[in-house]
């Protein structure tokens, strides 16, 4: 386990990670985190790119397929 100390930033606070927990974690400086507040606690994990397999993997719906939106009523490029 590490521990930070939480300092003054502009009007906010900030900690520092330290880099092999960042290396572990596989987050670089810019990278996006996720802050969770719950039961007292503070959790930080990287923020992954979503995929459209993570976010159809609790879909049990029909897949979804191509629409017939009818003919042009205008100026569209098909």
């Amino acid at each position: 386990m590490a521990t930070a100390t939480l300092r003054k930033w502009g009007n906010s606070q900030g900690i520092v990670i330290p880099h092999d927990i960042c290396e572990r974690l596989g987050i670089a400086v810019g990278d996006a985190v996720e802050l969770d507040e719950g039961k007292g606690a503070l959790t930080v994990r990287p923020q992954r790119a979503c995929t459209l397999d993570a976010l159809m993997k609790d879909y049990d719906g029909p897949m979804p397929g191509e629409y017939d939106w009818g003919a042009p009523m205008g100026k569209e490029m098909w």
